[in-house]
C-alpha cells in the first residue's frame, strides 16, 4: 500500500479535500438535515455547531495526520461551500480493502455529485493500493444504490440485519463493490 492520507483531488466541479474549522457550520447543517440522517447511523445528534467545532479540532485534525486515514469534505467550486463528505468507513490493508461512504446535502442531489466525489475518491483510493472498494445501502435507499450502480459497482447481494438505524432498528443492507480499475 502506498499511503497518502487524505490529499486534496479536483474533479470539474467538485474539490475533495480534509475538513477544515470553516466547515462546521456546513457540517452541522448536513448532520441535521433528516433527510441525510434517515440514512446514517452512528453519528451522535448534533445540537450544535459547537459540536462540529470540536469533531473537526480534536478528533478529525489529529486523525489527519495519519497516512492511512482518508475522510474528504466535499467542496462545490462554484459556491465554496461544503456540500457533502466522502470518507472510509472501514480498510483492511491486508486483503486491500476499502469500504468507501459518502452523503450529500438533498439541496445539490441529482446534480451528479455524489457519483463525481467517490469517482474521484475511488481512482484515487485504487492508486494507493486498495483493489476491492465496497459500499453498502440500505435497502431503502434507492438513490446510494443508484450511485454504486453508475459508479460501476457490481451488485453482490443483501446483508441481513447488518447495520442500525438511528432508531436502533437493524436493517438489510445492499452490498455492491468493484474490483476493477476505473477508466481515466
Amino acid at each position: 500500500m502506498n499511503h497518502t492520507g487524505t490529499i486534496v483531488i479536483e474533479t470539474q466541479r467538485l474539490i475533495l479535500r480534509p475538513l477544515v474549522l470553516k466547515d462546521a457550520q456546513d457540517l452541522y447543517e448536513l448532520l441535521i438535515d433528516e433527510q441525510i440522517m434517515e440514512f446514517l447511523a452512528g453519528i451522535p445528534e448534533y445540537t450544535g455547531v459547537d459540536m462540529a467545532v470540536s469533531y473537526i479540532n480534536n478528533t478529525l485534525s489529529k486523525k489527519y495526520n495519519s497516512p492511512d486515514f482518508y475522510d474528504w469534505a466535499i467542496e462545490e467550486k462554484e459556491s465554496g461551500k461544503m456540500i457533502g463528505r466522502i470518507s472510509l468507513h472501514k480498510q483492511d490493508d491486508y486483503r486491500r480493502m476499502a469500504d468507501l461512504v459518502w452523503f450529500v446535502s438533498p439541496t445539490v442531489r441529482g446534480k451528479g455529485y455524489a457519483t463525481e466525489g467517490a469517482r474521484a475518491a475511488i481512482k484515487h483510493l485504487q492508486k494507493v493500493g486498495f483493489e476491492r472498494i465496497e459500499a453498502f445501502a440500505d435497502v431503502e435507499n434507492k438513490p446510494s444504490q443508484r450511485v454504486m450502480e453508475k459508479l460501476g459497482m457490481k451488485y453482490e447481494g443483501t446483508l441481513k440485519k447488518y447495520d442500525c438505524r438511528r432508531d436502533e432498528s437493524l436493517y438489510d443492507a445492499n452490498m455492491y463493490a468493484i474490483t476493477e480499475p476505473l477508466d481515466d
